[in-house]
């Protein structure tokens, strides 16, 4: 089946999807304040600037400083909601669905940023103040500065005292979806995925929910650390269906953890698919998924049988936004999953609501990501396995 089949089938399906279906998530457990900000390369007036447009430019100018000095001006193009938790949150509020966020949203009540998406979700608790990042923006990539001293109040035990633990369980149990996202910053959230294994999970629920983990560029914690969150995931798979989503380097990262090497194919999304299915394999978990910036891949098991599958994507050269564009392909491929579209459409759907995002900095609904992908049905793309 080709792209333009594929982009025609994942938009069926998902107008297929009744519009009552609206099934709850909960969503955590991090919290930021996102500057999107402009590099300066030269400015000619105070209204008239060029920005850097190339990580690997401003990386010229950081190693030409060394030994001297630098300044670099950041001009902040917009302040929005961050954190992958509440991005992902508000994306599928978009497709609404039921969404319960936790997370350090605000110091007592919900910071104003957070607003707009206490207003569309069914509900929002706070666990402190937010962190804050400063989003380096270029052609090629983003350089995510983050101050994450906020994260550390997100533990087991805090989530229990601030939430309760009766009303953590009864929201567990009448959420058939979860993610629980940016595992890199949360050092607590091993613990929170063992403890919840052990204490609460067990005869929660008479089916097994769709657990999303997204681990948030894993490279900076240790490679003990890795391993026993990846651990913690076949813990978790005993009581949920576990689905870990990843991109290109997080796929690559999670593949040394477990001592495995990516795999030699003919195009990248075939390496992904590879590497999906030996992380599926070597955790024992029902999905891994890869979105790269060209392409997805995914490999699952469900109900015995095993397979996997891979395609093109919506790539944009210019896109108007980039931060938050990882977060709209979870939302979407969750999204898909929950409703119970076909994998192979699911990482069409979470593509495309990834590349109305990045065109449009505004997260799309079902119907407008149902439009999109009949639009790139039309237009006809490159080849899908």
């Amino acid at each position: 089946m080709d792209h333009r089949q594929l982009c025609s089938a994942a938009a069926a399906a998902l107008a297929a999807v009744p519009a009552n279906h609206r099934p709850e998530v909960l969503v955590g457990f991090d919290g930021f304040i996102d500057a999107i900000i402009d590099v300066v390369a030269t400015r000619a007036s105070t209204t008239s600037y060029t920005a850097m447009t190339t990580i690997g430019e401003y990386g010229q100018r950081v190693l030409q400083a060394a030994g001297k000095s630098a300044n670099f001006e950041l001009v902040v193009k917009q302040s929005k909601i961050g954190g992958n938790g509440p991005i992902m949150a508000n994306a599928l509020c978009s497709y609404d669905y039921a969404v319960t966020a936790i997370g350090v949203l605000g110091a007592g009540a919900i910071d104003p940023v957070f607003a707009p998406l206490a207003k569309r979700a069914k509900q929002v608790i706070t666990l402190g103040p937010a962190g804050s990042t400063d989003a380096l923006e270029f052609s090629d990539g983003k350089l995510m500065l983050g101050k994450v001293l906020p994260m550390e109040q997100v533990t087991y035990e805090h989530l229990l005292k601030t939430v309760g633990r009766d009303q953590l369980a009864a929201i567990l149990k009448r959420s058939p979806g979860v993610a629980t996202v940016n595992w890199t910053m949360t050092l607590g959230m091993t613990e929170i995925w063992n403890r919840l294994a052990d204490e609460i999970l067990p005869g929660l629920r008479p089916d097994r929910p769709l657990w999303f983990v997204d681990l948030a560029d894993p490279a900076k914690r240790t490679a003990d650390d890795q391993r026993k969150g990846l651990a913690a995931l076949t813990k978790l798979q005993k009581h949920v269906d576990v689905v870990l989503g990843m991109n290109e380097m997080e796929l690559r990262q999670v593949l040394a953890a477990l001592g495995k090497t990516w795999q030699a194919g003919d195009s990248e999304w075939e390496q992904a698919r590879k590497g999906c299915e030996i992380v599926r394999d070597a955790l024992g978990i029902s999905w891994a998924m890869c979105h790269l910036v060209k392409s997805a891949a995914v490999a699952w098991t469900k109900t015995g049988a095993s397979g996997s599958a891979a395609s093109d994507g919506f790539f944009d050269p210019k896109p108007k936004i980039t931060t938050g564009a990882g977060d709209h392909f979870n939302a979407g491929f969750l999204a898909a999953l929950l409703a119970g579209i076909e994998p192979a459409h699911a990482i069409q759907i979470g593509g495309a609501t990834s590349g109305h995002y990045v065109r449009t900095a505004e997260s799309p609904s079902r119907a407008q990501v149902s439009a999109f992908l009949k639009q790139h049905a039309e237009s006809g793309r490159a080849t899908a396995r």
